[in-house]
C-alpha cells in the first residue's frame, strides 16, 4: 500500500509540475511541442512503476543509455573525421593559395605586374618560401618590393625569390 501511495504522490508532483510549465509556456506556436514532451514524460511516469513491478525498469534505461552511448561515439567519430580533413593539406594549398592572391596585390599597389607567384607554406602555416614573377621591373626597385614583402610577412627576405621578365 505504501508502494501504491508513493507512487500517487509522485505522479500528482509530476503532473502538477507539467501543468505549471504547459500553461507557462511562452508562444502559442511552442505549446504543441511542449505538450507533446509532457504527455511523453507522463507515459513514462506511468509507465515505470510497471516496469520495476516486473524487473524491467532498469532495463529500460539502461537501454536508453546504451543507445545514447553509440549516438556518442558515432558523433566522436565524425568529429575525428573532421579533424583528419582538417589536417590534410587542403587548408595548407588553401592558405599558399591565398598568400600568392595577397602577394599579387602587394605587388599591383607597387607599381608592378605579377605573372606568377608560388607559396610553400610549412607545417605550422608558415611561409618557407615564396617565388614571384614580374612582368617587368629594375633591380633596385624589385630588391624594395621583396623587402616590402619581407617585412609584410615578417619573413626573411632570402626567403622570397624574384624574377622579372
Amino acid at each position: 500500500m505504501d508502494v501504491v501511495l508513493g507512487w500517487v504522490k509522485n505522479y500528482s508532483m509530476v503532473v502538477l509540475l507539467l501543468t505549471v510549465l504547459s500553461q507557462t509556456a511562452a508562444k502559442k506556436e511552442y505549446r504543441k511541442y511542449i505538450q507533446l514532451f509532457i504527455e511523453i514524460v507522463w507515459v513514462i511516469t506511468l509507465v515505470n512503476p510497471l516496469l520495476a513491478a516486473f524487473g524491467k525498469s532498469g532495463d529500460l534505461f539502461e537501454h536508453i543509455s546504451y543507445d545514447s552511448f553509440w549516438q556518442g561515439l558515432e558523433g566522436i567519430k565524425m568529429d575525428r573525421e573532421k579533424l583528419d580533413f582538417l589536417d590534410e593539406e587542403y587548408y595548407l594549398d588553401y592558405y599558399e593559395k591565398a598568400i600568392g592572391e595577397d602577394v599579387k596585390l602587394l605587388a599591383q599597389n607597387s607599381g608592378y605586374t605579377v605573372t606568377q607567384t608560388v607559396v610553400r607554406l610549412d607545417e605550422q602555416y608558415g611561409v618557407e618560401q615564396m617565388q614571384i614573377t614580374l612582368a617587368d621591373g629594375d633591380g633596385e626597385g624589385v630588391l624594395a618590393l621583396r623587402d616590402k614583402i619581407a617585412e609584410y610577412y615578417q619573413i626573411g627576405a632570402d626567403r622570397i625569390v624574384m624574377e622579372a621578365r
